[in-house]
Formats: C-alpha cells, structure tokens, sequence
C-alpha cells in the first residue's frame, strides 16, 4: 500500500480567501483542520487525523486529498470498508489518481480475505454497467462526436466522389454510423448510470433485512467494501440492490454514499 498522506494546507485558505474574502475565518478554519489532521497522523495518532480530516469532509469540501487521505488513515486503522469508500471517492474526484487505484485495489483485497462465505455475484456489476463504464465519460462523448462527425464527412465526400470510389466511403460512412450509434447507446447508459446512487458497505459484516427495521428477518449479510446500489431510503434506513439482484434493507450509517 502507498501509505503516505498529502499534504494540503495553507493553499485552501488562501484559494477560499481569494474567492471570497467574507469567508477568510471559515478558510482559516479548515486550513486548521488540514494541518490538525495532518500532524495527528505523523505522530501516528490515527484517530485524531481521521476526526479531523471528517471535520472537513462534514463542512462539504470536495478534494482528492482530502479523500485520500482518509482512506489511508482508515486503512492503517483497519478500518476497510471506509477504506474502500474514501478511496472509491477519490476516484469519483480524480479517475487518473493511480494511488488510489492502487490503494483501493490493495484494500478490496484484504477485504475480500475476510469473508467466509461469499455471496456469488455480489460484486460483478451488470453487463450494461460494465460496458458503460468502460470508458470515462470524456471518452465516450469524444468517441460520439468524431463518428457521427466523420460519418457526415463521408457522406458529403460521396457526393462528391468518382463512381468508383462511393461504395468505399458508403461502407466506411456505414461502419462510421454504426460506431457513433454504439457510443450514443453508451452515452445514454453512463447517463441513467448517473442517476442511480451507489454506496459502499462500510462495517466488516453486517444483516441485510427484509424491511426497514431491526426486528424484521435476516435476509443475507453483505461485508466491507461492497458496492450496492440505492434504490430507496425510509428514516434511518435504506433499501439496497446488489450486482446479482438480491435486495434487502441496510441502516443509513453502515453505507457510504458516492
């Protein structure tokens, strides 16, 4: 595991005071929490870091580092379904973050090595998720644009074009076409992607009920570092769907939503 955190201090505040200078105290604030944070964990005071990094989190800064941090601290705690989480918000953050990768990749690992009976297919997305998410979103609306674009250009050079040459540029229009229809249909799957929040299983084993309450029967246990889908939510509690399909209900505070 990459174990070391980043340092971000003094630079938040002054971003947040350039941006706006009113809220210099609540800049100074942060940039305390940073080095709090930061300290406590160079000291080897786990607990202390994370509660401070938290303290960030909880005032809604969005950061890789911040993230990052987290997830190691989390991690050396033992702590790996939060581990995972932060890791996997990271991600959401930065996709390119090879540490994170690399970390949350180490921690799904060991996580993995904890668990006694598995529940198959609980951890391999659906197809239509698998295929959608193959490429960033950048990617894939990149890809879209150049095919239809060329496809286009195609046409209007067949147009233009000798007899001998239009059934070439027809067929490579067709293939062209073909391909950008592809890229939409994956386009408008990362779209409805979008709107299905996930979660991360945060304790190491926890009961998935059949209702939204603790009284109600043990449908199946899900462990640390499992990713489920969000489908409803009822007071503390909310309704989960793993890759396989199974559902059950899970208290609020044992998911972490990204």
């Amino acid at each position: 595991m990459k174990a070391g955190i980043r340092r971000v201090g003094a630079w938040l505040a002054l971003a947040l005071m350039l941006v706006l200078p009113a809220r210099a105290a609540r800049a100074d604030l942060l940039d305390e929490a940073w080095k709090r944070g930061n300290d406590a964990y160079f000291r080897g005071d786990l607990a202390g870091a994370i509660a401070a990094y938290e303290q960030l989190d909880r005032q809604n800064v969005v950061s890789r580092d911040l993230y990052y941090n987290l997830g190691v601290a989390h991690f050396r705690q033992g702590n790996l379904g939060r581990a995972i989480w932060a890791f996997e918000r990271t991600l959401g953050v930065d996709p390119e973050d090879e540490d994170a990768r690399f970390n949350l990749a180490q921690a799904r690992k060991l996580a993995e090595r904890r668990v006694l009976d598995k529940i198959e297919s609980a951890e391999r997305e659906a197809l239509w998720i698998r295929v959608a998410t193959f490429f960033t979103a950048s990617t894939e609306t990149w890809l879209f644009l150049g095919l239809y674009l060329g496809c286009f250009v195609l046409l209007f050079l067949r147009r233009r074009a000798a007899d001998d040459s239009r059934a070439a540029l027809t067929a490579g229009a067709a293939i062209l076409g073909a391909g950008a229809l592809l890229a939409g249909v994956l386009l408008l799957g990362r779209m409805n992607l979008d709107r299905i929040p996930f979660g991360i299983v945060l304790p190491d084993m926890v009961a998935v009920k059949e209702g939204a309450d603790a009284g109600y029967h043990t449908s199946f246990e899900v462990h640390a570092g499992l990713r489920v889908r969000m489908l409803d939510r009822d007071q503390d509690w909310v309704r989960v769907r793993l890759a396989n399909g199974l559902e059950g209900w899970l208290r609020a505070e044992d998911v972490g939503r990204l």
